[in-house]
Parts: structure tokens; C-alpha cells; sequence
């Protein structure tokens, strides 16, 4: 009998610190505590190449600005954080690895403004973006499948000879142990606009999509003797990866999106069996059938010195340049050694993406006149900042002057929109409407200058282009009342 007794005490003591310490979940492992360290994901080496990448093809960089990106579906309250409310710091630092060519700016708007009021910084050394990126975490979707096994055992004995007050002379045993998982899918999506109009640009939009699971496991145990009960339970629950998975998600779609919208190969980072992007390749096609001729050629030589090749960007089709292309045509079985956009492209996916590339590349925008010198945007907000100022305080002259000066250094919708509202606070009509003319032809897309040169044109008579200049902005925003009004009067 004792040894009976023994026996269910070893199961219970057994089974006991089982559920104490060894449950585990399937698929995890322990870990010890460890000192902090850098994060490291599958796509981090990735982000490194893509630098390579962007510095190799890229002459000037993407300067890039963020708006806050948060999680749309809800689920980061409901769920008690399983996954993240806001995803803009896991972008920025995203950004912020893409290497040299891609450059993020801060945007707080609050911060701007006091350090100008208290004189601290003005915009002399600030870079302006170029595009603008949102986006948000638009699915949660939490159990797709699910699966749950276990099992139950258990057994009871009677012993005798054992004193006449005890409850009851039976001892028993009860144990159950389980098991489930179940699949989820997160989304999340980006897109990009133009800064200086908040235009949405054509294709240039990323939805990704992974699948997480969730494990959990459970142990009981009960032990019954002579009467009173007592025994052990306990659960494990383990979300596994799902703030990882979110991470990924980032890091993937800017990674695609800039890619794209940098027209780079960014596939190849991706590795082998990577699918191209065909938004990318049919661009090059388009632009490159139309590019004139001495710009291809330019092209040609430049992509062929990156593949190794000397060849220098003469513009004009000397015997380096056929010597090297008829070479490359001959090493990757090309048929015709005619430059079309086809041609063109398999020169242009196939650069290598190593150091030598780089020290190519950087050699090449070293020898060249890139082109016109980038527009000192600080200097141009400053010129902004002081023509806003003459408005306000009534200096119509002086704020035409200023709006004018920004305008040659580059246009923005906003100088023609007040310098139009200078001259008509000056009650010189026409020439208001000459400066939202001009507007209109730089800035076809923006509303704020059709609605006030319809306005114009309707003050000076002009009932058939008032209309044009309504119909116009109606077509960008159609549920402004007031140009709607004016389209029915005219």
C-alpha cells in the first residue's frame, strides 16, 4: 500500500513540476538573458545592397519625407498590442539605412515654427523634400486557420486497511495536456505623393501582406487522495513574431516603393528568384523609345563603363563604344546589335553591384556636368517666409516683388497664388490674372489657383474663361460649393 502511495506522489510531484517549468509552446525555444544588441533582420543586409544599388544608379538622391503612419484597423487596442499603433519610427530608420542616396527629413511643423520665432534657425540649410510617403497598417486578420489537439488520462484505486475516519479510500489521478495554433495575415500599405503638390503619383503604391502564427499550449493535473484535492494547471501563450512580421512588412515595401519609384532593379537585392517589377521596366521602355538620340547614346556608355567596359560618355557612337557593345551583345547571346529599349534595358539590369561598380559611378559623376545646379530651397523659404510677412502687413508691392524672386528661382503654386491675390489687393486686376495664368499653365493640377482665376475672370466679365477656369477646378475638386455656384451662373 505504501508503495502505491509512493508511486501517485512521484506522478504528482512529477507531473507537477512539469506544469511549472518545462511547458512549452512548439517551436520555441529557451533563451538565456542576453545583453542588448543591434537589431537584426532577414532584410537588413538587404537594405545595405540596396544603398549599393541606389548609389550606383542614382546621380542625385530621393529626398524623402514622412507622414505619420499609424495602425488603421484598430487592432493594436483590441488586441492589447499584439501588434504596433504606430509604424513611423520602424520607416524612418528603414530610410535612414537605404544608404547615401536616399535621404529622410524630419517634418514637425510645430518645431519649424519655434525655432523661426525664437530666431534660432532659418531655413538657409534646410533641404526640401521631393516626395512625400503615408501609409498604414490596414489588416489584422487574426485567426485565418486554427488547429487545437490534445489528450486526457486518468485513473482512481481503492486501497484498504486504512483508518476507519478518513473520507474515502480511494486515490485518484487525473492529467490533460493541449495543444493549438492558429494562422494570422498582416497588411500594410504605402504611397507616394509629390511634396511640393501632394499629388498622388501614378503606380507608385505598395501593399504587402504576411502570415504569423500563434501558439499555445496547456497542462493539467489533478491528484486526488483520501478525500481532498489538490493539483496543478498553467497556460502558455506565445505570439511569435508578429511585431517582426510588421517589421518586415516596413522594411520590404519602402524598400520596393523607392525602388520603384527610383526606377532601379530593386528586385535583384530581393535575390535570384526575385519577380521584376514591370511598372519599372515598361518606364525605361517608354522613356527611352523617346529619349533623343544623343542622350541614349550617352546612356549606353555610361551603363557599358559601369559593366567594366572603357568607355567614356562622348554622346556620339565612337569605336570604344561599338567595340564594347558589340562585346556585351556577344557575351549574353543578344542577336541584334541594334540600340532599342529592349537592349538597353539588359545593359542596364545587369550592372554589377559591388565596390568597383561604385568607385565606377562615383568617378563618372565626378567627370561630368550633371546638369543644372540643384535650386537652394533654404534660400527660397527664406524669400517666401519675408514675402508672407509684406502681405500680412499690407506691403502688396513688396510681397509681388518677393513672390516674383522665388518664382525665378523655381515655381511653386503658392508664389503665383498670393502674387495673383497681391495684385488684386493692389486693385490691378489684370495683372493678377496674369500671374494665376501663368500659374495655371506650371501648376495644371492645382485647385486653389483655377478657383481664384475663375474668381478673376469673373470680376473683370469674363463669363466663357471664368467658366473654363471653374470647370477646371471642379474637375480636381468637385465638392467645392462655391465653384460649383459659379459654374451654373456662367
Amino acid at each position: 500500500m505504501k508503495r502505491l502511495l509512493i508511486v501517485f506522489l512521484s506522478i504528482a510531484m512529477f507531473a507537477c513540476g512539469a506544469v511549472g517549468k518545462d511547458m512549452k509552446v512548439p517551436g520555441e525555444e529557451k533563451a538565456a538573458n542576453t545583453a542588448p544588441g543591434i537589431k537584426i533582420t532577414k532584410f537588413t543586409e538587404t537594405l545595405k545592397d540596396f544603398g549599393l544599388m541606389m548609389e550606383i544608379y542614382r546621380e542625385t538622391p530621393v529626398r524623402i519625407v514622412l507622414r505619420e503612419i499609424t495602425d488603421k484597423t484598430g487592432a493594436s487596442a483590441s488586441t492589447g498590442a499584439e501588434i504596433q499603433q504606430s509604424i513611423t519610427e520602424i520607416s524612418k530608420s528603414t530610410l535612414g539605412n537605404m544608404g547615401e542616396n536616399v535621404v529622410y527629413i524630419e517634418f514637425d511643423p510645430e518645431f519649424l515654427q519655434s525655432m523661426q520665432q525664437t530666431g534660432y534657425s532659418d531655413f538657409s540649410n534646410k533641404i526640401v523634400p521631393e516626395v512625400a510617403i503615408t501609409g498604414a497598417i490596414t489588416e489584422f486578420d487574426r485567426s485565418l486557420t486554427s488547429w487545437e489537439k490534445g489528450m486526457d488520462a486518468g485513473g482512481e484505486a481503492n486501497i484498504g486497511g486504512l483508518p476507519a475516519g478518513l473520507p474515502t479510500k480511494a486515490v485518484s489521478l487525473d492529467y490533460s495536456q493541449s495543444e493549438g495554433q492558429s494562422t494570422s495575415r498582416i497588411t500594410v500599405d504605402f504611397n507616394m505623393k509629390k511634396f511640393q503638390t501632394l499629388a498622388s503619383i501614378p503606380s507608385m503604391s505598395m501593399t504587402n501582406s504576411m502570415e504569423v502564427n500563434k501558439g499555445m499550449a496547456k497542462k493539467e493535473i489533478g491528484l486526488t487522495l483520501f478525500g481532498p484535492t489538490f493539483g496543478s494547471n498553467g497556460s502558455m501563450k506565445k505570439v511569435q513574431g508578429r511585431h517582426d512580421a510588421v517589421r518586415l512588412l516596413v522594411q520590404s515595401s519602402l524598400l520596393q516603393i523607392v525602388g520603384r519609384y527610383a526606377g532601379v532593379p530593386y528586385w535583384r537585392v530581393f535575390g535570384n528568384d526575385a519577380i521584376p517589377d514591370e511598372v519599372v521596366l515598361q518606364s525605361w521602355k517608354r522613356q527611352f523609345k523617346n529619349l533623343p538620340g544623343e542622350v541614349q547614346l550617352s546612356l549606353l556608355q555610361r551603363y557599358l563603363n559601369l559593366h567594366g567596359y572603357d568607355v567614356d560618355i562622348t554622346k556620339q557612337l565612337d569605336s570604344k563604344t561599338k567595340a564594347a557593345f558589340s562585346e556585351f551583345c556577344s557575351k549574353n547571346h543578344i542577336g541584334s546589335n541594334a540600340l532599342d529599349a529592349d537592349t538597353f534595358l539588359k545593359i542596364y539590369l545587369t550592372v554589377p553591384l559591388t565596390e568597383a561598380t561604385y568607385e565606377r559611378a562615383q568617378a563618372l559623376n565626378a567627370g561630368q556636368n550633371l546638369g543644372a545646379q540643384e535650386p537652394d530651397y533654404g534660400k527660397i523659404a527664406n524669400i517666401l517666409n519675408e514675402a508672407f510677412k509684406l502681405f500680412t502687413s499690407g506691403d502688396f508691392s513688396g510681397a509681388v516683388s518677393k513672390f516674383d524672386e522665388s518664382i525665378k528661382i523655381t515655381p511653386s503654386p503658392v508664389a503665383y497664388y498670393y502674387m495673383g491675390m497681391s495684385y488684386q489687393q493692389m486693385k490691378d486686376i489684370n495683372k493678377g490674372i496674369t500671374a494665376l495664368e501663368a500659374g495655371t499653365k506650371a501648376f495644371k493640377g492645382d485647385f486653389a489657383l483655377w478657383k481664384n482665376l475663375g474668381l478673376a475672370y469673373n470680376e473683370v466679365g469674363d463669363n466663357a474663361k471664368a467658366k473654363q477656369a471653374f470647370t477646371a477646378a471642379n474637375a480636381i475638386n468637385p465638392n467645392d460649393r462655391n465653384v460649383k455656384f459659379f459654374m451654373e451662373r456662367n
